[in-house]
């Protein structure tokens, strides 16, 4: 195999099971508590403004901390021993990874929409992704039809962008999706995809001049 060839392999999941994914689902729970204290307070009162002020600030704060409600703290904490494995000198980003066609099926696919969760690195010549079940490697060359694609209904469509692309010589693979996993607060949620989507887009463009220098 060339060194400017994609690779993809898959292996059983050790860390994202179901038993992770229920963690993950339970911090969903920490974004009911304000509404069920609104919807508390709201009962006690008088009909006015503030029945309309408290729902909306309600609403308001649960979406800025809808990073937390995804469970992003524990994601980032079950990935960490993939991230400590990585050269210390990269810049890495918690993700999880999408896969279309998906590569989980059945109940797992409808309840969850990511296929693995790992870091992601540019190295000089390509993207890495070290995941818990999936290893992928795409020299920049072969990345095709790059593009950031808005957050899903799940995410409230508020969430940071995310990153999609095919793979030139794994056409069988479908597109893959990035979105970041570290974020507590939605502004820096925002941010991180931003600038991920920017580094990688930076390395992409900078590929010829990089070849010509090895």
């Amino acid at each position: 195999m060339s060194s400017n060839s994609p690779l993809l392999e898959l292996k059983p999941a050790t860390l994202f099971t179901p038993k992770a994914l229920a963690i993950i689902s339970l911090y969903g729970l920490i974004l009911m508590i304000p509404v069920l204290v609104s919807m508390m307070l709201v009962s006690v009162l008088q009909f006015g403004v503030l029945t309309f002020v408290v729902p909306l600030a309600t609403i308001v704060v649960a979406t800025f901390f809808l990073p937390l409600g995804f469970g992003n703290p524990y994601v980032a904490r079950l990935v960490r021993p993939l991230q400590r494995s990585l050269p210390q000198i990269r810049e890495t980003y918690v993700v999880q990874l999408t896969q279309n066609p998906r590569n989980r099926t059945g109940l797992w696919a409808i309840l969850e929409d990511a296929d693995d969760l790992g870091v992601v690195t540019f190295t000089e010549l390509a993207l890495v992704f070290h995941g818990d079940s999936i290893q992928l490697t795409v020299p920049f060359e072969r990345i095709k039809e790059l593009r950031l694609q808005s957050a899903s209904w799940r995410a409230l469509f508020a969430y940071g962008p995310r990153i999609s692309f095919s793979v030139d010589g794994l056409s069988e693979a479908g597109t893959f999706t990035f979105a970041e996993r570290s974020s507590c607060i939605l502004p820096t949620s925002r941010k991180n995809a931003r600038r991920m989507y920017q580094n990688l887009g930076e390395k992409i463009r900078n590929r010829p001049a990089q070849g010509q220098n090895q």
